[in-house]
């Protein structure tokens, strides 16, 4: 059993629409040559916001809580286009990747910093957040096939995300928070010196 525990975004109902025509996508560009991808089931469509680590339901603390509410209420709700979709070989997933996207990257960013404020090394941060759509086998070569598959379509809405945890083959919420920011955070700027 995985034991999971992760701040991570789940798709709506037009979300999951979205993202089932992608894997349909997949499924129809697909040469007879190429390996046919198994995919997740739309219950499993998440994007990992701040990866915490495995066995660690037990940091769920109030502080936890909290900071990851303090975070949800600094990131304003947004959208994100998917770009293209990838394959990566170490794991074998099959990848939605969205476009750039700084509120996402922002939502990844600020709950990183909420877990790590609730003294948690988080087991690994988002640096490309994704959706995993499907995997093939393991160290396949490059799946060129996969650049011809058709992304275009209507933008993913992200207004909230969750604290969620993998007891093994589902998720579950323990906790959920809609985004309320007005505005980007803005990053600081140093000024010329001439």
């Amino acid at each position: 059993m995985s034991q999971a525990l992760f701040p991570g975004w789940r798709p709506d109902a037009g979300g999951r629409e979205r993202l089932a025509a992608l894997v349909a996508a997949l499924a129809s560009s697909r040469p007879a040559h190429a390996p046919e991808p198994q995919p997740r089931r739309p219950a499993q469509w998440h994007a990992t916001l701040c990866f915490i680590g495995y066995d660690l339901r037990h940091v769920a603390t109030p502080a936890l809580l909290s900071a990851l509410a303090d975070a949800a209420a600094r990131i304003p709700p947004h959208a994100f286009t998917v770009e293209r979709i990838g394959y990566w070989p170490q794991s074998g997933a099959v990848v939605a990747l969205p476009q750039r996207c700084d509120a996402l990257q922002a939502l990844c960013d600020a709950t990183r910093d909420a877990v790590r404020r609730s003294n948690i090394r988080p087991l690994q941060v988002t640096t490309q957040p994704h959706v995993t759509l499907a995997y093939l086998d393991k160290g396949l070569g490059e799946q060129a096939w996969l650049d011809e598959v058709d992304c275009t379509g209507a933008p993913l809405r992200v207004d909230g995300f969750e604290l969620l945890f993998n007891p093994g083959g589902r998720y579950e919420p323990l906790a959920a928070w809609p985004l309320t920011g007005g505005a980007l955070p803005v990053a600081p700027q140093q000024a010329s010196l001439l």
